[in-house]
């Protein structure tokens, strides 16, 4: 009567097996780190709810009148010291929709900045002037630490992002990817649209 509870629990052990062996790291600056946040995330790029509870978002309201569509127009800020250099952030995330398809984009300002009560629903310059962020929806973010062959452009995420910020040892990083998870960059933010790559994972799904 047990066999078939064990064939079923076979069954979900091997599926585990073959969806972790899809990943592939590709590239790595710290082997076992990318190793460890591999194993986090899994096959289809979504962090494991652990890791990524380790920011906490609040949600946002402007003043003014939004888009009616909130699914294509939200705000969250948190306070994390982004850049590890000992000093909070405010860091303000938006995600709107590019074509139905979802897209983020980050902001940083000092953790005492009152940006969010300057800008409103029909002004949002007072965000977006900042020289701190990563706003790149309809555009790429070209892997290029990916050393392939001479004269070969190396791959990139494209159109629409997907940003996780998280922390793992008492340090923050950035995952990065795009609506295609084929490709999960894991960074350090360093600054203005600066960033250092650590890991690429690629899926093979």
């Amino acid at each position: 009567m047990k066999l078939p509870g064990m064939a079923s629990m076979l069954l979900t052990i091997v599926q585990a097996m073959t969806a972790a062996a899809s990943v592939e790291l590709t590239a790595f600056a710290d082997k076992p780190f990318c190793e460890t946040v591999a194993r986090l995330t899994g096959d289809q790029f979504v962090f494991e709810s652990g890791l990524s509870r380790t920011v906490e978002w609040v949600p946002v309201e402007l003043k003014g009148e939004g888009p009616t569509v909130r699914r294509c127009s939200s705000l969250d800020k948190t306070i994390i010291d982004l850049d590890n250099n000992g000093r909070a952030d405010l860091l303000v995330k938006t995600t709107f929709c590019m074509k139905g398809d979802l897209s983020d984009s980050f902001y940083v300002f000092p953790a005492d900045s009152n940006v969010l009560e300057e800008a409103n629903w029909q002004d949002l310059s007072p965000l977006l002037a900042t020289h701190d962020k990563f706003e790149r929806t309809g555009g790429t973010y070209p892997l290029t630490s990916l050393r392939g062959d001479q004269g070969v452009t190396p791959p990139a995420l494209t159109i629409t992002f997907s940003l996780q910020p998280f922390f793992l040892d008492g340090r923050a990083y950035i995952g990065l990817t795009d609506a295609r998870r084929e490709w999960l960059v894991i960074a350090k933010y360093r600054g203005g649209e600066r960033f250092e790559d650590l890991c690429y994972l690629h899926s093979a799904n």
